[in-house]
């Protein structure tokens, strides 16, 4: 295998009793790329994040990431081995700040358990410390530093989903999966969010998302995925896809404008 792939899926299939919502799909990720899995509504996208992290185990087929194969670790490890997500429904903790939803984030990386919380020890409070500076760090990055202080619920869409992102970051992840990360927004947040996944790759990380906007995946992708009822129907640069004929059957020719 390529020294430089992240991720790999082969042959994965995943059955939910009669119904088949991934059929042998090979998908590969190359360190430091922007990557995109594209294809109408129900052909398995979500599924495919799913598998990746450890929500559904394949029916069959395997899951690689960094050479190390990860269908069956439980979803913590897989966090931890340095794989994020976001969601395609916003998941934050409504009713606290910003800033406190992305220390969550960096919780993972905390040494110290609930008896030393408890008991206040020094080190304790050193990586609550840290953990503030650095959720700070996060929000400024994301373009969000000015409403540290600002009840997730109260922040307009566009600012959750960046929020939603930072606190993914938290975790220090080498692979970010992102899921519909664009959906709900006008056309210049949807400008700032590419500006903001190309500064998430510059800063060294790898990213796969998954999204309905075809200007934003043709623009911003170094290599686009397509899915059809479950089966990869084509990959490859983005200049390719778009004139795929499958491709535009199954899916542009009819939802171009899709967003």
């Amino acid at each position: 295998m390529n020294d430089r792939t992240t991720l790999r899926l082969e042959n994965v299939t995943m059955r939910f009793g009669g119904v088949v919502a991934m059929c042998g799909v090979d998908l590969r990720v190359e360190e430091g790329q922007i990557a995109a899995l594209i294809g109408p509504n129900g052909a398995g996208k979500t599924t495919v994040f799913n598998v990746i992290t450890g929500v559904c185990r394949p029916t069959e087929g395997s899951v690689y990431f960094e050479g190390r194969r990860i269908d069956g670790m439980k979803r913590f490890r897989i966090a931890k081995a340095g794989i994020a997500r976001t969601f395609q429904n916003i998941r934050l903790f409504a009713n606290m700040s910003a800033l406190e939803n992305v220390m969550v984030g960096t919780d993972a990386h905390h040494r110290t358990g609930a008896v030393g919380a408890a008991l206040g020890l020094p080190w304790h409070r050193a990586e609550e410390k840290a953990g503030r500076q650095k959720a700070a760090e996060l929000l400024e990055f994301v373009g969000i530093a000015g409403k540290s202080a600002e009840t997730a619920k109260n922040l307009p869409y566009g600012d959750q989903r960046r929020l939603e992102i930072a606190r993914a970051l938290a975790t220090e992840p080498k692979l970010l999966l992102l899921d519909e990360p664009a959906a709900g927004m006008n056309p210049a947040e949807k400008r700032s969010l590419q500006e903001l996944i190309r500064r998430i790759r510059d800063s060294g990380r790898t990213v796969l998302l998954i999204e309905h906007d075809m200007g934003l995946v043709m623009d911003i992708s170094d290599r686009v995925s397509v899915l059809d009822f479950g089966q990869k129907i084509a990959e490859g640069p983005p200049r390719e896809v778009r004139a795929n004929a499958k491709v535009i059957e199954a899916y542009l020719g009819a939802t171009a404008d899709a967003s």
